[in-house]
């Protein structure tokens, strides 16, 4: 049996439109889907404590056997009754966050401060569960906090400025240089003509004190009492017996001639 043209066109048309029909909803499907946020490491499965992530449970929204509010954490949102987003304002003191788990539909996303874009420190917002196989995101089933104490920061001791001196280039102690007793110590600049002054604490007649002292001679000589008077006597003696000793000489030479 075959068809009439204008039933021909009419197939055609409606499979035209038909096509037209499937393809503009994959369209409007795919400009409409959610992209994963780059932020966050994307895991399969279900997750309900810290002990892969460091730290304890400070935060645990979602499951009444987790509850552990910790005084000074403030958040925004994280319904889950009907949120998809939830925001941490702030961390107490003294607290350092190691993960936070953001879980909804079949997997969880896990955002570590610091990491993948993510800043280090609060607020930490528009946290949110992974992509539902639809392409959409889905409502938050739980999320959690894990951390732990801060470490107070170590400071390395600061490294010496100067370096070592090498062996044999340290200075030598000078030798003071030896003085005579009774010499003074002070200098006389260099240049300068005129001679130190004396000592004032030396009085003018300390020699003649010093040899009177140190000449023991000179003391017995003194206390013997003799003069040198008889050694001029014995002298002029000498000389008087020498001229007669020469005058009788000659008479004798006179008186044999």
């Amino acid at each position: 049996m075959s068809l009439s043209p204008r039933t021909r066109l009419r197939s055609m048309a409606v499979a035209t439109l038909t096509l037209g029909l499937v393809m503009g909803a994959n369209s409007v499907a795919a400009a409409t889907g959610a992209e994963e946020d780059p932020r966050a490491e994307v895991h399969e499965g279900n997750v309900t404590r810290c002990d892969a992530f460091g730290g304890g449970l400070l935060v645990s929204v979602g499951d009444e056997d987790q509850v552990e509010n910790l005084p000074g954490l403030t958040f925004e949102g994280g319904d889950t009754a009907s949120a998809e987003y939830v925001a941490v304002t702030s961390v107490p003191e003294g607290i350092a966050v190691t993960a936070i788990v953001v879980k909804g539909g079949p997997g969880y996303n896990v955002y570590v401060p610091g990491e993948r874009g993510l800043t280090s420190e609060a607020p930490w917002e528009d946290l949110r569960s992974p992509v539902n196989p639809g392409g959409k995101i889905p409502t938050i089933s739980h999320w959690f906090v894990c951390g732990a104490e801060a470490l107070p920061p170590t400071t390395e001791p600061a490294e010496p400025t100067t370096e070592p001196e090498e062996p044999g280039q340290s200075e030598q102690p000078t030798e003071p240089e030896e003085t005579e007793p009774g010499a003074s110590t002070s200098s006389v600049p260099s240049g300068s003509m005129s001679a130190p002054e004396p000592s004032a604490s030396a009085p003018a007649n300390t020699l003649t004190a010093v040899a009177g002292k140190e000449n023991p001679a000179a003391d017995d000589l003194a206390s013997t009492g003799l003069s040198s008077g008889w050694l001029i006597g014995v002298g002029a003696a000498l000389v008087v017996g020498g001229g007669a000793l020469l005058a009788l000489t000659r008479l004798r030479r006179r008186s044999t001639t």
